[in-house]
């Protein structure tokens, strides 16, 4: 019986290996007069914690977050499956009017980084003009 448990045990092992990966970021693209004021969390947020809080200068890209998931997934997700809550202030305190749960909301590029095992990355990018608030 042990000769067999080894052999199982070490195939498992390998199998689990060739899982892939895929990596979902997001950023915030300011191409306002001014800068804004981003309070996220992403879907690991635990209730009570704070969110965080960046301020992104005018002119500015800035990553916001980033998740990884196991299995490679060719096809980018939804943005609410990783981001739990994502406000975007200008710096006269109005809130967007962008609704980021939608995909076409979202500038997405997709990448496979490896092919074996599959490693995906995906990045996200919401763009705020003066408009948008």
């Amino acid at each position: 019986m042990n000769r067999f448990v080894l052999p199982l045990f070490a195939a498992s092992v390998a199998l689990m290996g060739c899982e892939g990966n895929t990596r979902q970021i997001y950023f915030i693209a300011n191409e306002t007069s001014g800068p804004v004021t981003v309070i996220h969390a992403h879907s690991s947020y635990i209730q009570g914690m704070a969110l965080d809080t960046v301020t992104v200068p005018a002119g500015e890209r800035q990553e916001l977050g980033r998740e990884d998931w196991l299995g490679g997934r060719i096809d980018p997700d939804l943005p609410a499956a990783f981001i739990d809550t994502l406000l975007i202030y200008n710096e006269d305190g109005a809130l967007t009017d962008r609704d980021w749960t939608l995909m076409e909301t979202w500038e997405i590029e997709s990448f496979e980084d490896r092919k074996i095992p599959s490693q995906w990355r995906h990045e996200y990018t919401i763009e705020v003009t003066d408009s948008d608030f």
